[in-house]
């Protein structure tokens, strides 16, 4: 290095090539960061507000936190959050499951209170449980969002939230949303269904008809909330009375099958009895029918017979008498053995009558045949 070179140019050179380098990155580094403003730029207002509505699903879009549309089919595009946002609300059939069943205060030396100690109160007092399963679906996505999801917290990963969970100041932990509404108001309906029937109703014979009237009062009042959900089915999965009291209500229970199995026993024979009892009646009236047929038609041939003998008697009073007395006699004697004689009494001409007394009886033939036999072995 030369001894007379200034110090001061040769910093400033250094230092100068050292910015330039920077200012040179710094370029680099804005345009990297401007191309992918403008990356993203371009995928906000083109992918970025794209989305498709999927099977058995609704999208309900809100611009601003407002509805402004109802999509269920097809791909369809806004600008994104923070002007618009979706929220997707499940279409296809959902189920719910409630039980009330038996919890350990029920022998608590406490009142229970229907509902909240999970059981049931019947209109005579007593205590069944029971278990259900509730099919419903979202008919109406826009009603279904604005009036039973959660206003502070509606979107979950861009799904609609069921239920939540809340605190208020003093510390109560609850939920809120569609399943929670369901359940309280089915609750409800229970409660009130089955403190209007008797307990042998909702444990044997009445049951469907219990379930059926759950289910009519479950679904108008559902419709008269207006909320956008139709209830669907209300299966009664269990019921049953407490531990405590389940072998007497099985005992009852085990009587009426015993009782309407001999019921019907009993009917079985009553109908077995008068089907033998007509059939027998039928056979009866068929003789009788058969026989007053015959006596009708001897009689008839009787009557038509003696018109006929009376018309001879008034012509030849004593020649039909004489007839009658003739063939009468001779219907007598066909029944007698030995020689039979008719004395007649018709006519004035005198008739000898002679009789053989103790005639000589002929021999069989075969004896006769035998004697000639031997006649001829003397010759």
């Amino acid at each position: 290095m030369d001894q007379h070179e200034n110090p001061a140019s040769l910093d400033d050179g250094r230092f100068g090539n050292g910015l330039a380098a920077l200012v040179k990155s710094l370029r680099w580094a804005f345009g990297i960061m401007l191309g992918i403003i403008v990356l993203l730029l371009i995928y906000f207002v083109s992918f970025g507000g794209y989305f498709s509505v999927e099977p058995q699903q609704a999208v309900v879009v809100l611009r601003f936190g407002k509805v402004v549309d109802c999509l269920t089919s097809g791909g369809h595009w806004y600008i994104p959050y923070p002007v618009h946002q979706i929220v997707r609300i499940q279409t296809n059939q959902q189920f719910l499951t409630i039980e009330l069943g038996a919890q350990a205060s029920e022998t608590a030396q406490t009142a229970l209170i229907p509902g909240r100690d999970r059981y049931l109160l019947t209109g005579d007092a007593n205590i069944v449980h029971t278990s259900w399963n509730i099919g419903y679906r979202v008919t109406d996505p826009v009603k279904y969002y604005t009036k039973l999801t959660t206003p502070a917290k509606p979107v979950v990963n861009g799904k609609a939230e069921p239920d939540t969970v809340e605190k208020d100041g003093d510390g109560f932990s609850g939920t809120r949303g569609p399943q929670t509404l369901l359940k309280a108001l089915f609750t409800q309906i229970l409660l009130e269904v089955t403190a209007s029937s008797k307990v042998d109703e909702i444990l044997s014979s009445g049951q469907s008809a219990y379930n059926e009237k759950v289910l009519s009062q479950f679904s108008a009042a559902v419709n008269q909330l207006d909320c956008g959900i139709e209830i669907v089915s209300v299966t009664l999965n269990r019921v049953a009375p407490p531990d405590a009291t389940k072998q007497a209500f099985e005992d009852v229970t085990a009587s009426g099958n015993t009782r309407d199995t001999l019921r019907n026993e009993a009917r079985a024979y009553e109908i077995s009895v008068r089907n033998d009892t007509m059939a027998k009646k039928a056979e009866i009236l068929a003789d009788a029918e058969t026989y007053r047929k015959q006596v009708v038609s001897v009689v008839r041939a009787e009557s038509t017979y003696f018109e006929g003998i009376n018309k001879e008697y008034q012509k030849s009073p004593e020649t039909i008498l004489m007839a009658l007395y003739t063939s009468a006699l001779s219907d007598a004697l066909k029944e007698l053995d030995g020689n039979k004689f008719i004395l007649g009494t018709a006519g004035e001409v005198r008739k000898q009558l002679r009789i053989k007394l103790n005639p000589e009886t002929k021999k069989p033939v075969a004896d006769k045949e035998e004697k000639e036999k031997s006649d001829g072995s003397r010759n």
